[in-house]
């Protein structure tokens, strides 16, 4: 076998050389990702839904509320933190839990 044969042989081996265990960190690491796709959608299910009525946002609730300026307050002294949230949905009280974090956009998202 030549000099050339010979590099092109072990390169096409290092190319297709997948082991068992690159396959199993793999499937890990989709099941991971699946897990956490799964984990946030259940966040955005239970998040704020359409006709959702908000009476209490962090201290701010329907007796102290003046603008959405309190809100922003609250968001932006909350930072990482656990927010607690009250909504009215379809006659049931629900409390939510966001935690304000930056992004790549202006303002913070929960």
């Amino acid at each position: 076998m030549s000099e050339e044969q010979t590099g092109q042989s072990e390169g096409s081996s290092q190319a297709g050389g997948v082991t068992v265990s690159d396959i199993q960190e793999l499937i890990r690491r989709k099941e991971e990702i699946e897990a956490q796709i799964k984990a946030n959608y259940d966040v955005l299910e239970s998040g704020l839904q359409v006709d959702d009525e908000i009476v209490e946002f962090g201290s701010v609730n329907t007796q102290n509320f003046q603008s959405l300026h309190n809100i922003g307050n609250v968001v932006q002294h909350s930072e990482g933190k656990p927010l607690n949230v009250t909504v009215i949905r379809r006659g049931e009280k629900h409390q939510l839990r966001l935690v304000p974090t930056r992004w790549a956009g202006k303002g913070l998202l929960g």
